[in-house]
């Protein structure tokens, strides 16, 4: 018998139980290393969907090939001997991986870049970095079945038992990898420990196919990829210039770091996952607001319950509340609030508590999704706000359909009301059209705000009568309320722009979305992904006097009405530089930022006074420093589409360079 088991070793058979302890512990390091994949690039690239297609199907072809070439490689030789070779290699190349990955996102997608520009050099990067980061080591690792078969059946074992064997001993290394890389090591310990256990998983798979010379060696790297723990860690992506990394956690849900501006006043921002200039908290130092960021007119929704008047006493839910920013303007604006803050991610909250001090509002704290919130409460609320955000520009589709604004209505109060924070830049964005539309379906109307020097707009619908903002020029405070003369002024002036601003309704009878079909994400690619700057000056050719058409375009940009004021100079008799001025800073609110730079030119060509020349040159250059960044961006994007044909012909040199290891 003895004899029988050397001679099979000797042509590179292997025994039942250490094939399947080798299948399970590259079934493991698979996918624990495929999970905590999207996690070691989210800081860089976040975990969009965008982000897991790649991430997915870059590891489903390259272990398509590694199949074909472990099918191949096991015609011949000794496959124990190439799959003990390949096992190692996919162990140091996975336990690397999140030690470059910073450094391939840094160059991929710096972080200085803005985030509505960004968007097409991000989902091209991502594929570049999975490829490079990835590709390789999942080849190696698909290419593991066919070869520890070939060596378990030439030990002895009926082909098909030996298929059926390594299936499912994979199977329950992958579980067992997916469970503990989920549940335990990334939230516990990190992506960059759960890679190390991936690739030492993997390398122990390799000391299993190892013969005794080999043996020592095989333990000795997979030793040293688990002791890739105890490298000195910095943060998984360095704050910009300017900036002090307060704290950085990799939670279960999420990458999360806190960031505090070194410039006076002092600005401390909660980021998630890619962040770059976007942030999902913000406290200023010294005051009460967030200079003028959306959280700050969020504040109105309890004066449009009717007549300008808050409800009293209020009660008021904060969904997607992450460190409670809200609830700090909330504290100072209308301290008499009660508001419960709602949040998918305990850690986000924490944060709060430890790095965004100040006084908030009262009220209880629930860790849980909002959405299963609101359908197992019992309670109602005169404001429910809806904030929630998953890598830095995605709503969750299950917090936009048209069910989950009825269990919204459910939980208001009679003359409640609803207000939600959407990412946009102009009335007709895909997404706030959309998700306006959903809302009209179920409250029979909406109401929506450009928020000023934003990318946000504020979406309010009332259970009752449509809210009706001009009801807030009547609206009187006490400014004693607030600690800062200052917050007391910055309050005023919102509440005063608000009653005359252009709350426009953005309902136009279009199908509602649904929890069955979700389709945030491609709606997120129009606004994204397909920019919309015409990069000229409009033409003037109708009919309207010089004298009206100033008076309407200095009306429609008081009221931050954008596309009234382009089309009100495209309807004049002829061109001013005093129109030329508002069209450009109609272009520059709605990031048309080359549009912008043509209005200003022609406004300047048209020999305006010292003045309006001045400021026109002013504007210009603000504009074209504002452009460099989007221009840099651009760039990036175009290379990245380049590097990814580079990325997939790298890859395939990878994988021949496998080839020839187990030749």
């Amino acid at each position: 018998m003895a004899t029988s088991v050397a001679v099979a070793t000797q042509c590179g058979g292997l025994g039942r139980v250490p094939a399947a302890a080798a299948a399970s512990l590259a079934g493991f390091g698979c996918m624990a290393a495929e999970l905590a994949a999207v996690r070691v690039l989210a800081p860089s690239f976040g975990d969009s969907a965008y982000v897991w297609t790649n991430v997915i199907g870059v590891i489903l072809a390259a272990m398509a090939a590694g199949a074909w070439l472990g099918g191949r490689a096991a015609a011949s030789g000794d496959p124990r001997a190439k799959a003990m070779r390949l096992a190692l290699v996919a162990g140091v190349w996975v336990a690397a991986s999140p030690w470059v990955a910073g450094d391939v996102g840094g160059w991929l997608l710096p972080a200085d870049l803005p985030l509505d520009a960004a968007m097409p050099a991000m989902v091209r990067g991502s594929l570049v970095a999975t490829v490079l980061l990835f590709a390789a080591p999942m080849a190696a690792i698909g290419a593991l079945s066919p070869l520890l078969v070939t060596a378990l059946v030439r030990g002895g074992s009926a082909v098909g038992a030996a298929a059926g064997a390594m299936a499912a001993a994979g199977t329950i290394g992958s579980l067992l990898g997916t469970f503990l890389a989920t549940h335990v090591l990334v939230p516990a310990f990190g992506c960059r420990a759960a890679m190390a256990v991936a690739g030492g998983a993997l390398a122990g798979a390799a000391v299993l196919l190892a013969v005794a010379p080999r043996r020592s060696a095989a333990a000795g790297i997979a030793l040293l990829c688990l002791g890739s723990i105890a490298l000195p860690r910095g943060p998984l992506r360095a704050p910009l210039p300017g900036d002090r990394l307060l704290a950085e956690v990799e939670s279960r849900m999420q990458f999360l770091q806190v960031v505090r501006s070194e410039a006076a006043p002092a600005r401390t921002r909660l980021r998630i996952n890619e962040g770059l200039d976007s942030f999902h908290s913000l406290a200023v130092a010294g005051s009460c607001f967030t200079g003028g960021a959306y959280y700050d007119w969020h504040a109105l929704a309890p004066l449009l319950a009717g007549g300008g008047r808050r409800p009293m006493p209020m009660r008021v839910a904060s969904i997607g509340d992450a460190a409670g920013t809200l609830r700090a303007v909330y504290g100072a604006v209308h301290p008499e609030a009660t508001v419960d803050a709602v949040d998918v991610d305990p850690a986000a909250m924490a944060l709060g508590d430890a790095f965004f001090p100040g006084p908030k509002a009262a009220g209880r704290r629930y860790a849980i999704d909002g959405r299963v919130f609101l359908a197992c409460a019992s309670e109602q609320w005169d404001v429910i706000h809806v904030d929630a955000y998953a890598h830095q520009v995605y709503i969750p589709a299950h917090l936009a359909s048209v069910e989950f604004f009825r269990v919204a209505k459910a939980r208001l109060r009679p003359d409640g009301v609803l207000a939600c924070n959407v990412g946009a830049l102009r009335p007709d964005d895909p997404v706030l059209v959309r998700i306006a539309n959903t809302m009209g379906h179920v409250f029979g109307h909406v109401r929506a705000l450009l928020v000023p020097n934003s990318r946000n707009a504020l979406l309010v619908a009332r259970h009752g009568a449509p809210p009706q903002p001009t009801d807030l020029a009547g609206f009187t405070f006490g400014a004693e309320r607030f600690a800062a003369p200052a917050d007391a002024a910055a309050w005023q002036r919102i509440v005063e722009h608000a009653a005359k601003a252009n709350w426009f309704d953005p309902w136009l009878g279009l199908d509602a979305l649904v929890d069955d079909r979700p389709v945030l994400d491609v709606l997120l690619a129009n606004s994204y992904l397909r920019p919309r700057d015409p990069g000229v000056a409009v033409a003037s050719q109708g009919t309207a006097t010089v004298e009206a058409a100033e008076l309407a375009a200095f009306q429609a940009r008081q009221r931050g009405d954008w596309p009234e004021v382009i089309a009100v100079a495209q309807a004049c008799i002829t061109s001013t530089a005093y129109l030329r001025e508002q069209a450009g800073d109609a272009r520059w609110a709605m990031r048309e930022l080359r549009a912008a730079l043509a209005e200003y030119d022609a406004g300047l060509a048209a020999a305006p006074a010292v003045d309006l020349a001045s400021r026109l040159r002013d504007k210009r250059g603000y504009v074209a420093e504002e452009l460099l960044p989007v221009e840099r961006a651009e760039g990036l994007a175009s290379r990245n589409g380049w590097l990814q044909a580079a990325a997939l012909l790298a890859a395939a040199c990878a994988i021949a360079g496998l080839r020839r290891l187990v030749a």
